[in-house]
């Protein structure tokens, strides 16, 4: 668990993890998730401080790991299917588009 803690959740509190989000979408415009470099962007430009960024992404990240470790704990979960789940976790995305801008 303390991997999890420290290589998932905490690493969001490097304040120049938002800018380097915001620069690597700027720069790949389709790639899955690119419309978050865009909030990124706006968020700072009304007055967010990097940090504030980091807080949410560190809560969002916390929030996931809790509601992922939850789900593994369910009966119904395959104990074999689990080890590649994280392979299948884009094409969950109900929309088709794989988390790309547009897919919420």
């Amino acid at each position: 668990m303390q991997h999890l803690w420290l290589e998932v959740i905490d690493t969001n509190m490097d304040e120049a993890v938002p800018q380097r989000i915001a620069a690597h979408y700027e720069k790949r415009p389709d790639e899955p998730f690119a419309d978050t470099g865009a909030a990124i962007g706006r968020l700072l430009a009304l007055g967010a401080t990097p940090r504030d960024l980091c807080l949410l992404m560190r809560g969002t990240a916390y929030e996931t790991v809790f509601a992922t470790l939850y789900a593994l704990g369910d009966p119904g979960v395959d104990g074999d299917g689990v080890f590649n789940l994280h392979e299948e976790l884009l094409t969950a995305d109900p929309s088709g588009m794989e988390g790309r801008p547009g897919s919420v």
